[in-house]
């Protein structure tokens, strides 16, 4: 395993004092009460100026996806991020990730909107990508040009999200920003393998968090909103950039469907170096560990990069 330095290891080490290594073996009330405390023990401060509105999507059954808006102009943008938060499917939610996305808004100067998709067991997928795609539709409806980010599960969801509405891609979908993302059907790549004891995810976690999405029917490892590589239409895919941690078992998912989407055409950057010395769920180190900082900052330029094609 590559050496992390002491920012990192304070990190890890603040990390397990709210969320413990064997997590995936107790309940998962369990699991979400350690989040909520791991999210508060990192929480910083939104910037000033950051406009916050609470409001949702109502489905045509009746269900409400409830959304977070993060506005950092005196009038929503016309270019909006939508975000899907990570937790393995599991645990998170606007809370959860409320100063990241106050800080990815108000650093890349783009509009967002967290989306608070339903979570695994109680839902089950296809609840969690239809949630999103729900929100990102109505924000098409309203004339939106949108980027597609997340980190962990969310990222998983945000390339879901792409290969459903790529036919958007010239148009309104102007890209997506995948951070630490599940990609590749947890294959058995060279990470998965050399870090399948890494701090704050596991192998072992990974495999108990792909299944739970599902709970008990069978893993649709050919369906496109289910696994981001398994899209029919990935030539149609928007301009993409992937933020993977070096320290990861997901770290290879990254170079893999990288090299699927150039060889059908897509514009992508894997921004492997901005990525070293990092382990999983870096972005709540952002204000602990200068490798963290540098590789937010480099998240937000990305977006700043892609959000221009709407100007």
């Amino acid at each position: 395993m590559s050496q992390l330095d002491v920012q990192i290891q304070a990190f890890i080490e603040k990390t397990l004092c709210s969320y413990p290594t064997d997590a995936i073996e107790a309940s998962v009330g369990d699991q979400r009460r350690w989040y909520d405390a791991l999210c508060e023990a990192f929480k910083v401060p939104r910037p000033a100026g950051v406009i916050v509105t609470n409001s949702f999507v109502q489905s045509q059954d009746g269900h409400h996806v409830p959304f977070r808006h993060y506005q950092v102009g005196t009038q929503a943008s016309n270019v909006q991020i939508v975000y899907a938060h990570g937790g393995g499917f599991v645990v998170g939610g606007l809370d959860s990730h409320d100063d990241i996305c106050a800080e990815l808004a108000h650093y890349s100067g783009v509009d967002l909107v967290a989306v608070d998709y339903r979570l695994a067991p109680e839902f089950n997928y296809p609840d969690d990508i239809n949630d999103c795609l729900l929100v990102v539709d109505q924000l098409f409806a309203d004339g939106h040009q949108l980027i597609l980010a997340g980190d962990s599960a969310g990222g998983t969801l945000s390339a879901c999200v792409a290969n459903a509405r790529c036919q958007f891609t010239s148009s309104q979908l102007l890209g997506q920003v995948l951070i630490y993302p599940a990609l590749a059907q947890g294959v058995n790549t060279p990470s998965m393998n050399e870090h399948a004891f890494a701090p704050l995810l596991s192998r072992a976690d990974v495999e108990y968090y792909l299944p739970i999405r599902v709970g008990i029917g069978e893993i649709p490892t050919s369906d496109p909103l289910y696994w981001p590589m398994q899209g029919n239409d990935l030539e149609q895919l928007p301009p993409t950039h992937l933020f993977p941690a070096e320290v990861d078992p997901l770290h290879d998912d990254c170079e893999l469907y990288a090299d699927v989407l150039r060889t059908v055409g897509v514009e992508v950057v894997n921004h492997l170096n901005a990525g070293r010395g990092l382990v999983h769920s870096y972005l709540r180190a952002r204000h602990n560990s200068d490798k963290a900082n540098a590789c937010f900052s480099e998240i937000c330029d990305a977006i700043r990069q892609l959000a221009k094609a709407g100007d």
